[in-house]
């Protein structure tokens, strides 16, 4: 074999191995945020799905529902569960606001679009 074809190769190898070093490095440092944004999404779901039978979702309707809720990527060991139920509820639907899928009626919040 030659001496080109071993530098080549080895050079190679390394470069492959800085990517996935670096890949592996920026999704560890997205993770935590990542994370979040599959429980919230999990909660979305699950408000979506109760104002399907119900006209109406209060905040403590949001707090039952997201009892048990935990979010894991796949690969990863690290998880993420619901500890407040009440501080999550209130930022989960204050977000469903913000971006418009319900709207605020009193202490209510309504599917928009449904009437």
């Amino acid at each position: 074999m030659k001496l080109v074809t071993v530098i080549v190769g080895v050079l190679l190898f390394a470069l492959a191995t800085m990517i996935i070093y670096g890949w592996g490095i920026v999704k560890q440092k997205n993770e935590s945020q990542d994370l979040m944004n599959l429980l919230f999404s999990k909660g979305e779901s699950k408000v979506k799905k109760y104002l399907k039978n119900h006209e109406y979702i209060t905040i403590t309707d949001v707090e039952k529902l997201s009892e048990n809720l935990e979010a894991k990527q796949i690969f990863s060991p690290n998880k993420i569960v619901v500890k407040d139920k009440k501080d999550y509820a209130k930022q989960l639907m204050n977000y469903m606001v913000k971006t418009g899928q319900v709207e605020t009626e009193g202490n209510r919040y309504k599917k928009i679009g449904k009437h």
